[in-house]
């Protein structure tokens, strides 16, 4: 089954769109989440102390970076897997040239 979805998403392109989805849906979750901060950051109007100081300082919002980097991981992670499993690496080096092709073992 596994073999057949392979197939199907390697003669469709349907797996290089979906890859590419992935790292795009990854580079958009990183340019959205550092535009809410810079946004946040400008909107949000400076606080005031009982004593009259004020502090221009917002916290940083970690929450959202956190989250986004899990999810931006997540993406990336997902794409390589898939780009692995869809398309695997021939072996080229020493090891490759020393087997016999199966043609070569044909032949006497």
């Amino acid at each position: 089954m596994l073999g057949k979805l392979r197939e199907v998403l390697l003669t469709q392109y349907i797996g290089a769109f979906l890859i590419a989805l992935l790292v795009w849906r990854s580079a958009v979750e990183i340019i959205t989440t550092i535009v809410r901060i810079v946004i946040s950051y400008f909107r949000t109007p400076p606080t005031r102390s009982a004593l009259g100081f004020t502090f221009d300082e917002s916290p940083f919002p970690w929450t959202s970076v956190i989250f986004m980097a899990a999810t931006v991981a997540l993406y990336l992670l997902t794409a390589c897997a898939l780009a692995r499993w869809l398309y695997p690496v021939e072996m080229k080096g020493p090891q490759a040239e020393e087997e016999p092709s199966a043609r070569d073992r044909e032949q006497p």
